[in-house]
This record gives C-alpha cells, sequence and structure tokens, in this order.
C-alpha cells in the first residue's frame, strides 16, 4: 500500500550504472510453467495482504473503439494475477480497476496503464498522480508504438510531472534482475500480428520498430513511472492460454510484469 513527433526531440539519456539492488526471491521454476498455468481455469481468489494489481480506467481515447483503457480487459489482468501468485507465492488479490482521481488509488503500490497515449488526464487526475507518485507509487505503461504516440503520453506525464525526462533503461538496471535475470529487451506483438507472418512484425511506421524501456525516476534514484515502448505485454498475458500465439512473448511479458512488481514492492 502507498501511505501518505520525432525521436530526436526526445533525446532520452542512456540508463548504464547500476542502481539499489532488487531484493532477491530466490525460486526454482521450469521454463514449461507458462504453458501449464496458462492451461488452469482462472477463478476468483481471497483479499491480498501483499499485493493486487490496478489498472488505470483513465478518461480520453474514443468512446467504444476497441482499444482504450480496456484493451486486453480482463484476460490480460486474470492470467497474470493468477500466474504471479503460482509462481512468486506473493499473496495476490484479485485485480481492480481504479480510476486516477480517486483516493483508492493510494491502496495499490502499482498502477497499469494500456494504450496511454489516448489518456486526457483532468485536473482531478494530474493533482491525484502527482501525489501517488510523491508517495512511492509505480505509474507502469505499455502498448504505445512509434515517436507519436511516445509524444502523446509523454506530453500527459509532463501535465502530472513538468519536469519529466524519459531515461532509456539497459538490461543492466536492477529492475531486469530483481526476480529473474532478463538480458534482452523483446518486441511482444498484438494477436493478430503475431499470428501473421507476411505482415510487418511492428506498428506504427519505422518507430515502432525497435522495443525499449523507458523510465522517470524520482530524487532519490527510484523509479516512478516505467514505461515499456513498441511492445504489447498485455497481449502477451491475454493470449497466454492460446496454443497459436507465441508462448516466448507470453513467457516474456509475465517476466518483465513479475519484474516490475517485485521491484516496486522491494522500492
Amino acid at each position: 500500500m502507498v501511505k501518505s513527433s520525432q525521436r530526436r526531440q526526445l533525446q532520452p539519456t542512456k540508463w548504464r550504472a547500476p542502481g539499489l539492488a532488487c531484493v532477491a526471491i530466490v525460486v526454482s521454476v521450469s521454463i514449461t510453467w507458462l504453458r501449464l498455468s496458462a492451461d488452469s481455469p482462472v477463478k476468483d481468489q481471497p483479499m491480498a495482504t501483499q499485493f493486487q494489481f490496478a489498472r488505470m480506467q483513465y478518461p480520453g481515447g474514443i468512446p467504444e473503439y476497441l482499444k482504450n483503457w480496456y484493451t486486453d480487459y480482463p484476460a490480460m489482468d486474470k492470467h497474470l494475477t493468477v500466474l504471479l501468485q503460482r509462481v512468486t507465492g506473493i499473496d495476490v488479490a484479485p485485480p481492480a480497476v481504479v480510476s486516477p482521481a480517486s483516493g483508492l488509488i493510494f491502496n495499490y503500490p502499482l498502477i497499469y496503464s494500456v494504450e496511454p497515449e489516448q489518456m486526457v488526464l483532468g485536473p482531478s487526475d494530474i493533482t491525484n498522480l502527482r501525489e501517488y507518485l510523491a508517495r512511492g507509487g509505480l505509474w507502469f505503461a505499455d502498448d504505445f508504438h512509434g515517436d507519436e504516440e511516445f509524444n502523446q503520453f509523454l506530453a500527459q506525464i509532463r501535465r502530472v510531472l513538468p519536469w519529466a525526462s524519459p531515461v532509456e533503461l539497459d538490461t543492466s538496471h536492477p529492475l531486469f534482475h530483481c526476480f529473474y535475470d532478463i538480458d534482452e529487451i523483446i518486441q511482444v506483438t498484438n494477436d493478430s500480428i503475431a499470428k501473421c507472418p507476411e505482415c510487418e512484425q511492428w506498428e506504427n511506421g519505422p518507430s515502432g520498430k525497435i522495443p525499449k524501456v523507458f523510465a522517470i525516476f524520482d530524487q532519490d534514484g527510484r523509479i516512478s513511472i516505467l514505461m515499456a515502448w513498441n511492445t504489447d505485454l498485455g497481449d502477451g498475458l491475454e493470449w497466454a492460454d492460446d496454443p497459436s500465439y507465441p508462448a516466448s512473448y507470453s513467457t516474456y511479458a509475465f517476466k518483465f510484469l513479475t519484474n516490475a512488481i517485485v521491484y516496486t514492492m522491494t522500492h
């Protein structure tokens, strides 16, 4: 619980030096866990004492459009929750949906946003998110592609944190090693692209080809906002139980989300 359009314009700083080490949680897990776990039925669980995954129900976007805050919902959230408890042993509650303007946001150490380029934050959202981040919460954004969407989301971030400057992370950062060791940043594609070998395997033109991870740090060097750009981790988890969807994408998506959650809980 938390207590109290162009890439050349962005000019992100490349993060290289390691920061605070994550608290290690050691488990032995077979590489085949995902296929086995994803085939299991998703069931509601009792309320957690340790972690609850929360999706941000942000304002903005096109009403009734396929893509919005609810993209991949609820399958992504349910699959992540079940797998997270099964693999890590963390006591996990059923997933939640929360408005950025709600006081309930302070109940969650991590809030997840999908398609964040669509959000149009209001004054109450901005004030609440600024306080949430100041208290130590982590805002994680996923599934936005290309320079235009990056810049659209960055404009909303800077309404919350006017000084925000994204820093590109490489795999030497402790985030990539605090539960699983992740040595490569993989581009997870959406379901339709993954099942279309003749299609371009990226979205939104040439600037959407290379997956990257960015962070915005607070004054103590802790990640406040984490951004998975040019990748679709939500689809990786939504389709984890589909034999025709690449298991390597689902595996990576789960590992990355797990590391983000463990990082949040140990920082």
